[in-house]
């Protein structure tokens, strides 16, 4: 289990095959876990795609449940297998009209909304919380409970001066650490 704080996530340093200093230490340690998938393992610091997140989440939950995922839903605008199990599940809901924008920048209220319903399919449902940013305003209503939930298990942080940034990019790194986090309360 690794020793971990939610605590401010620095900002992402430009897009390369290295995670940031700050993340390193647990990068390597999700990936010695194995529940980050190959195509993750580079490009650390740029922004995650609504399906890249996906196929980490397939990953984490077919490690530590040590099943497959058989349930599938499908969207309109992807064939993604790591997508349609995750919306098998319940996980990811898409963005309406059928579709999930797979290559859409995840954002991090979608990523704390991704991370409690993942977590709740993996039956370790997340502890009541209200989200206690600074910013907390300007959190989707969709969000909110997410965003609480996700900030009183210690899976996600702000980013600094007790901020959220909901609609903010979530890094691969940052997917990968709150990944190792989940299964660390598993």
């Amino acid at each position: 289990m690794s020793s971990w704080r939610a605590s401010p996530e620095p900002a992402p340093q430009p897009a390369g095959d290295q995670p940031s200093s700050w993340a390193a230490p647990q990068v390597n340690e999700a990936i010695a876990a194995g529940i980050v998938p190959d195509a993750l393992q580079s490009g650390y610091t740029r922004p995650a795609t609504r399906a890249e997140f996906c196929a980490l989440a397939v990953e984490l939950y077919e490690t530590v449940t040590g099943t497959e995922i058989t349930q599938r839903a499908t969207f309109t605008d992807t064939d993604d297998l790591n997508v349609q199990k995750m919306a098998g599940l319940g996980v990811v809901l898409g963005v309406g009209d059928g579709t999930f924008n797979p290559d859409g920048t995840l954002t991090r209220e979608q990523a704390a909304t991704m991370l409690v319903r993942l977590a709740e399919a993996m039956g370790h449902p997340l502890p009541e919380g209200t989200a206690s940013f600074a910013d907390h305003a300007s959190i989707a209503s969709w969000a909110v409970d997410a965003v609480g939930r996700a900030q009183a298990a210690g899976l996600m942080g702000g980013v600094g001066d007790n901020t959220f940034s909901p609609q903010g990019s979530y890094t691969v790194e940052q997917s990968i650490l709150t990944a190792l986090r989940l299964y660390d309360l598993t």
